[in-house]
């Protein structure tokens, strides 16, 4: 059962990749509940996951970008504001990686330089999505 809930909201998803992800089913579940989004992903995620799909079922647009790269992320929330047409009432970010966990690094070979790509990814991205939210003036 569905109440509109967000119908006439205005989003952006960063981190859907498959159908287990919760960015795909929160997209799922607010594209049922009324509301228009843009999803983005990495280049990378987007030609190992299913994202496409997600997008043809919630008729949404796909923005690739490096959520560590304030130039890509600018680009997502300009982007989809002209797709929108304006400023977004949501973003969410369900973005987290790990390269030490993907490499099956046992927890005492730790890579340093992977543990800070995973913060980056997991963490600072938080911060610079809000950053150049509110320098590009997407929100409401």
């Amino acid at each position: 059962m569905t109440y509109n809930l967000l119908k006439g909201k205005k989003g952006i998803i960063f981190g859907a990749l498959d159908n287990k992800s919760i960015a795909w089913k929160i997209a799922a579940k607010a594209h049922e509940e009324g509301a228009v989004f843009t999803l983005s992903n990495t280049p990378v995620a987007l030609r190992f996951g299913e994202i496409n799909q997600l997008a043809e079922q919630c008729d949404a647009v796909v923005i690739p970008a490096d959520a560590t790269s304030v130039k890509d992320l600018e680009n997502v929330f300009v982007r989809s504001m002209e797709i929108l047409g304006g400023k977004v009432d949501f973003v969410l970010h369900s973005i987290g990686m790990s390269l030490n966990v993907r490499k099956q690094r046992n927890y005492d070979d730790v890579d340093y330089d992977f543990f800070q790509k995973t913060i980056d990814i997991s963490a600072l991205s938080f911060h610079k999505m809000l950053q150049v939210c509110q320098e590009t003036g997407c929100h409401q």
